[in-house]
C-alpha cells in the first residue's frame, strides 16, 4: 500500500527541489500493454465517480517552451495543453476510428481538396467566445501564419490553402494537394483550438496562457516546477465514450520532476497520485506491485533517433553516415540503458505505426571501418581518432541533459564511436541556445522522438520541403534532400488508395535505410503508473499518447 501524507506540504517539498523538469485502421492502434488494462482507463469501471477531488501527476523534465498546442512540439506538449483544449476530431482509443468531437460531421470532395466540416453547437471557450466556423478558421489560419512560428503543427497541415465560412456552423477547408493524413492529425493534442478573441487581440499571450474549450482552465504555470489547473464548470462536450458534464476533478496539477528516481519514488511514497514516463529501470517492479496500475503504449510515429546533419561535414559524406549507423551496436545500448523494456528500432517508423515496414540495420564493425577508410579517414591521431588532411573526424552533438537515459545513450554511442575513430563531442547548451542551434542547423547530430498517428511523419522528417528556412520552421532534422524520398512520401500523402500508400511508404523506408540520414535507436514507450487504490478513469489518448484526465477521479484524497 501507499503511504499517504499531507499533500500541501509534500508538494511544496517537491517543487522546491532542483528543477524537474480513413485508410486501414487496425495497424494504427497502439500496441497496448497486457497489464493493468493497457492504455485503457484506470481503476474499476463499476465504481461510482467521486466529484471535486484532486489529482497530481509527476512528469519528466521535457517541459515545452509553450503550452499552447500549435506553439510546441515537445513530448509533453499535449499533456499540458489537452486539459485546456479540445480537438475537432477524436480518435477512438479502442477502435482507432475517427469520430466527431468539436465537429459533428464532415465530407470530403472527390478530388480530396475540400473538406466541409459541420461544427458542434453549444460549445464555448472559457472566455465566453463561441465555437463556430469563424473560430475554426481563425485557428487554422493562426497555425500556418509564419508569425506564429509553429514548430510542428504548421508542417502537419502544410497543404492547408485557406478556408471559407459557409455559415456559422459550417467551414469549408481547402487544400493545395490531397492529404490523406489531414483528418487524423487534426485529432492530435497539437491541434487543440484556442479562443479566436485571444488570437485576434492577444496572440502574444497564447504561448503561456492559451484559452481553450477544454475541461479545465489554467490557474498558474510555474516554469520548471508545475502547471496547475481548475475545472471548467461550463464544460459539457467531452469526446465520444466519455461522461456527460464537467470533469470529475476539481483541480489537476502536473509537477515537473526531471529526476527519474525522484519521480517514481514520489508515487511509491504517496506524494503524487500518478507519474508519467515511468523510467525503464522501474517498469518491471511497477508491474509487479499490486498497488500500482500501469498504462502503456508504443508511441506511433518515429523512433527515438539520432539525426545526422547531411548538409555539412562530416555527415555530408554518405559513407561516414553509413559507417556510424552500422558501426554502433544499437541493440546492446538499448538493452543496457533501457533494461530490456524497449524494442530496438528496425527502421524509420515505430512498429505500432500504419504502413510500418521492418528493415534490417545490421551491426558490423568491420564494414564500418571499411567505409571510413573508403571515405579517406585512414590516419589516426595520438588519441586514436581518425584524421584526414590533418583534421580530426569530429561531430558535435548539442543536446539537453534533462533526461537521464538520453545522456546515457549519448555517452555509450560516444564510447563506441571512439573505437571506430569518430570523435563525438557532446555539448549541453542552455535550452534557448539549443533551440536556436536546432533552428539554424548549427549541429552535426540532433536527437528526438516524433510521435504521430500517421506514417506521414516520413514526409515531415525527410522531405526536402521541411528543411527549416528563415520563413518556416521545418522538421527535417537531418536536412536530407533526396528526389526519390521526396517523390515517395509526397505521392503517399496524396493517394487515396491504401495499398498504393503502403507500397510507397515501404519504398521510402527502404530508401532511407540506404541513405542513412539517422540512427534509429528504439520504439518509444509511454508508460504511466498510478495508485490503483485512489486513481480511477485515467487513460492515455490514442492520437498522441498522453495522460487524459477528463474522466479521471480520485478517492481518499
Amino acid at each position: 500500500m501507499f503511504a499517504r501524507r499531507g499533500r500541501a506540504l509534500v508538494r511544496m517539498t517537491l517543487v522546491n527541489k532542483k528543477t524537474w523538469t480513413a485508410l486501414a485502421l487496425a495497424p494504427l492502434l497502439l500496441l497496448l500493454s497486457a497489464c493493468a488494462g493497457g492504455a485503457g482507463p484506470s481503476g474499476s469501471e463499476s465504481s461510482t465517480p467521486v466529484r471535486n477531488g484532486s489529482l497530481t501527476i509527476g512528469t519528466n523534465g521535457q517541459e515545452p517552451p509553450c503550452i499552447a498546442p500549435a506553439e510546441n512540439a515537445g513530448l509533453n506538449g499535449p499533456e499540458l495543453s489537452r486539459p485546456l483544449t479540445d480537438s475537432v476530431i477524436y480518435e477512438n482509443p479502442k477502435t482507432g476510428k475517427l469520430e466527431p468531437w468539436l465537429a459533428s460531421s464532415w465530407t470530403i470532395s472527390p478530388d480530396g481538396l475540400d473538406y466541409t466540416f459541420t461544427l458542434r453547437k453549444g460549445v464555448t471557450f472559457s472566455d465566453g467566445q463561441k465555437w463556430d466556423a469563424a473560430a475554426f478558421k481563425a485557428n487554422l489560419d493562426y497555425i500556418v501564419n509564419p508569425a506564429t512560428k509553429s514548430p510542428m503543427s504548421a508542417s502537419y497541415i502544410a497543404p492547408y490553402a485557406g478556408s471559407t465560412v459557409v455559415n456559422a456552423d459550417t467551414l469549408k477547408v481547402h487544400l493545395s494537394t490531397p492529404y490523406s493524413a489531414f483528418l487524423r492529425v487534426l485529432a492530435q493534442g497539437f491541434f487543440g483550438v484556442v479562443s479566436p478573441k485571444e488570437i485576434a487581440d492577444a496572440p502574444g499571450n497564447i504561448c503561456a496562457d492559451p484559452i481553450g474549450t477544454g475541461p479545465f482552465t489554467l490557474v498558474k504555470w510555474t516554469k520548471g516546477q508545475s502547471v496547475e489547473y481548475t475545472r471548467n464548470d461550463a464544460y459539457n462536450w467531452g469526446p465520444p465514450g466519455t461522461h456527460t458534464g464537467a470533469a470529475y476533478l476539481k483541480t489537476y496539477t502536473v509537477l515537473i520532476l526531471a529526476e527519474d528516481a525522484t519521480r517514481y519514488n514520489a508515487l511509491a511514497s504517496g506524494q503524487v497520485d500518478a507519474v508519467d514516463w515511468v523510467p525503464a529501470q522501474s517498469i518491471a517492479s511497477a508491474k509487479q506491485n499490486s498497488s500500482i496500475g500501469i498504462l502503456q503504449a508504443t508511441t506511433p510515429g518515429h523512433p527515438f533517433t539520432w539525426w545526422l546533419n547531411t548538409t555539412r561535414a562530416p555527415f555530408n559524406d554518405l559513407k561516414v553516415r553509413q559507417a556510424l549507423v552500422t558501426g554502433i551496436d544499437r541493440a546492446q545500448i538499448v538493452k543496457s540503458v533501457l533494461f530490456g523494456q524497449y524494442k530496438t528500432a528496425t527502421g524509420f517508423l515505430t512498429s505500432s505505426t500504419l504502413d510500418y515496414a521492418k528493415n534490417d540495420i545490421p551491426f558490423n564493425v568491420t564494414k564500418a571501418n571499411q567505409l571510413l577508410d573508403e571515405a579517406g579517414w585512414t590516419k589516426r591521431d595520438s588519441a586514436g581518432y581518425r584524421t584526414k588532411d590533418g583534421k580530426r573526424l569530429t561531430a558535435y552533438y548539442p543536446t539537453s541533459s534533462a533526461i537521464a537515459y538520453r545522456v546515457q545513450i549519448a555517452e555509450q554511442i560516444q564510447a563506441q564511436a571512439k573505437k571506430l575513430g569518430v570523435d563525438i563531442e557532446i555539448q549541453y547548451p542552455t535550452a534557448q541556445q539549443l533551440s536556436e542551434r536546432t533552428i539554424s542547423g548549427d549541429y552535426d547530430i540532433n536527437s528526438g522522438i516524433w510521435g504521430t498517428n500517421t506514417p506521414d511523419i516520413l514526409w515531415l522528417k525527410y522531405d526536402s520541403k521541411n528543411i527549416t528556412t528563415p520563413q518556416r520552421i521545418g522538421l527535417n532534422s537531418s536536412r536530407l534532400s533526396d528526389p526519390k524520398v521526396d517523390q515517395y512520401v509526397q505521392e503517399a500523402r496524396e493517394t487515396t488508395d491504401a495499398s498504393t500508400q503502403a507500397a510507397l511508404y515501404e519504398k521510402a523506408q527502404a530508401r532511407l535505410i540506404e541513405l542513412a540520414p539517422a540512427i534509429p535507436l528504439f520504439d518509444d514507450q509511454r508508460v504511466v503508473a498510478y495508485n490503483k487504490d485512489t486513481v480511477h478513469g485515467l487513460s492515455l489518448e490514442t492520437a498522441y499518447p498522453a495522460p487524459y484526465v477528463f474522466d479521471a477521479w480520485t478517492s481518499g484524497n
